[in-house]
């Protein structure tokens, strides 16, 4: 099968997916009574809610990633930070996660650093964001116990919690371990590629290796740990203050618990990586939550999620294409390139 073929495949796919979920969100559902809801909304708070999840997010994730960086180069500047991240998201809606390789090689270049590290800092970012996740889902768990089983009375949902926390953190724990030895991590890893690779792919395994393991030298840096927990803490409040400010778009009398609820149900749907900043599947989980969680009619459930994500994926794609195009950059130049 040749790439050209996979590629095609893999487009039929992804849009298959998202038409199905499409079709789950908005089945049944009264159109005029929906484009009701839709004239009725104040787009001024669903514009405070886009531009809080967007932009004052990202500021925060670039504060963030400057830290994680710290050990490759010392305090890169704001301007260079902030670019990359929403170029990043402005690709991955585009190409499903393909901000994530753009992002790093996008700022290795420019920065002069090793393009394998500053992937490692991405993936250190994604642990923080699980781990954000999880925490909010236990408060969810803690505050909301008693509707959550009503609603998924089917599900054990404390034990999935539990088992998820549990795997999470073990990865974390492997990878401390990784880290903090590393001349041992090395041997491991160089034994075990003798064994399954062929010699010639053997240094190329072994240094990406060492490279995105680099990206995570901050964790020898404890200095960095109490901001980097804070910054984590507050992309985390930037998001539920979003999602907070478009019910005030829509009138809805829900406070920010709830509004962490609904953020924390999304963002589960956020890891299916499908075209348009996984729509399909945000609508579907946010509308079928605010229907059974909170009794909100299924034309203003599926408005809300509509202006949720149309606000964010359009504030993604104009903010990030902007600087696309401000520092002229290339769609297959970025594809192109290589995480090593």
């Amino acid at each position: 099968m040749t790439p050209r073929t996979k590629q095609f495949l893999k487009t039929i796919i992804l849009f298959g997916l998202l038409a199905f979920f499409m079709w789950l969100a908005f089945r049944g559902v009264n159109f005029n009574d929906l484009w009701t809801e839709l004239k009725h909304t104040n787009y001024y708070y669903a514009l405070a809610g886009g531009l809080m999840g967007v932009v004052v997010s990202n500021y925060f994730r670039a504060l963030r990633w400057r830290y994680l960086l710290n050990p490759l180069k010392e305090n890169i500047s704001m301007k260079v930070m902030f670019p990359p991240i929403m170029i990043g998201y402005m690709l991955s809606c585009i190409i499903p996660k393909g901000g994530e390789i753009s992002r790093p090689v996008m700022l290795a270049k420019k920065e002069n650093i090793s393009k394998g590290a500053a992937f490692g800092t991405i993936l250190a970012e994604r642990i923080f964001d699980l781990l954000s996740l999880l925490v909010s889902f236990g408060l969810c768990l803690f505050i909301f116990r008693e509707r959550l089983s009503n609603v998924f009375s089917d599900f054990n949902i404390s034990s999935i919690a539990i088992y998820t926390s549990v795997v999470v953190f073990g990865m974390v724990a492997l990878l401390l371990l990784v880290i903090f030895n590393l001349e041992k991590s090395e041997l491991i890893i160089e034994n075990i590629t003798k064994k399954i690779l062929p010699a010639k792919f053997q240094p190329k395994i072994h240094n990406l290796f060492i490279s995105i393991i680099n990206g995570f030298l901050f964790i020898k840096r404890p200095r960095y740990y109490f901001p980097i927990f804070i910054l984590s803490v507050m992309i985390w409040i930037t998001y539920g203050v979003s999602t907070y400010l478009t019910f005030l778009a829509f009138d809805f009398h829900l406070g920010l618990f709830d509004a962490n609820l609904i953020l924390t149900l999304i963002t589960f749907a956020m890891f299916l990586p499908l075209p348009g900043n996984s729509a399909g599947a945000f609508h579907f989980i946010c509308g079928t939550a605010m229907v059974k969680l909170y009794g909100i009619d299924n034309e203003a459930a599926l408005g809300f999620a509509t202006v949720s994500h149309l606000s964010g994926l359009v504030l993604m794609i104009v903010i990030g294409g902007y600087y696309f195009f401000k520092e002229n950059y290339k769609l297959k130049e970025l594809e192109n390139e290589k995480i090593e």
